[in-house]
């Protein structure tokens, strides 16, 4: 049986005992990696400490999903954020379709999926404002989940052309056409959750929602509608049980220095490595030796 599915792609770093900066951290399995990336298509700072991997945002920053396939094989995966998933807003779950990945190919996740044609970006928030929490739940908040399904070898398949990658100037700007992904046709016929009213909740829920307002930290937002058009192409998984699971943790800096991460140090350390990776033995400069300011004869 043939199902459908969209195209994306995510990668994760492998996590080390002690903290270390973004240049060597990443959430990684096998050929499959995820990072979060900003709108200028850099990779946001990311820790790894205790087996996990973490990620420091700022209150109203855009965010992007970059999953790679190194694999020599097409890939789906499913992905989640705060527990829910990308596509259809409900409760994540990896019997749920997603997006397609192309092999040895790189793709941006840009937001919550509204239709075929736009998502609703993925912005850091309060919790209280994080969208979780505006549909009832705020339990999960705080992290990203990826499961990774192999495509099924022994049947031929329809070929689909992959989406040709965008410069990483333009992470974040509105995809062309040509530019759409692919998804299968079970998500595309789910109704997408719309973006939650400001209606009073039910009275069984104002408990929670009182806890939720005294959580610190991030959460995601279900943010402003962007153009990002998909189109559904067949995919048949190897197994209904995923080739891999990759998870990313965020918070703002204040909930990463509160776990332990010693995130000044770190970025200064990173700092450090570039400014000596990029040193020049020849800078551009004067013909001769300028004096340093206060410098007298």
């Amino acid at each position: 049986m043939r199902f459908r599915t969209f195209t994306l792609a995510i990668g994760f770093l492998a996590c080390l005992p002690r903290p270390t900066c973004a240049d060597t951290c990443q959430a990684r399995s096998g050929p499959y990696s995820l990072q979060l990336v900003g709108e200028d298509g850099r990779p946001l700072p990311t820790f790894c400490y205790q087996d996990r991997t973490y990620v420091m945002g700022g209150l109203g920053q855009r965010y992007f999903l970059r999953v790679r396939n190194d694999s020599g094989q097409r890939i789906e995966v499913v992905a989640s954020v705060d527990g829910r998933d990308v596509l259809d807003g409900r409760p994540a779950s990896i019997a749920k379709r997603g997006y397609l990945i192309e092999a040895r190919g790189t793709l941006t996740i840009d937001g919550y999926r509204l239709s075929r044609e736009a998502v609703a970006a993925f912005r850091f928030s309060s919790v209280p404002q994080s969208y979780a929490c505006q549909m009832g739940d705020d339990h999960d908040v705080g992290v990203v989940g990826l499961a990774v399904f192999r495509e099924r070898q022994d049947r031929p398949r329809v070929r689909v052309e992959p989406p040709r990658s965008r410069p990483r100037e333009e992470v974040g700007a509105a995809p062309s056409r040509r530019d759409a992904g692919t998804a299968t046709e079970d998500a595309l016929s789910s109704k997408p959750v719309p973006a939650p009213a400001a209606a009073r909740p039910p009275a069984a829920a104002e408990g929670k929602l009182a806890l939720a307002e005294r959580r610190p930290g991030l959460g995601t937002e279900f943010g402003e509608e962007h153009l990002s058009p998909v189109h559904s192409a067949p995919f048949e998984r190897e197994s209904a049980q995923p080739d891999a699971l990759l998870t990313l943790r965020y918070n703002d800096r204040a909930g990463l220095v509160t776990l332990g991460i010693d995130v000044d140090r770190l970025l200064a350390r990173r700092d450090e490595a570039w400014m000596r990776e990029t040193a020049q033995p020849f800078p551009a400069g004067t013909s001769y030796a300028e004096p340093p300011p206060g410098w007298r004869r």
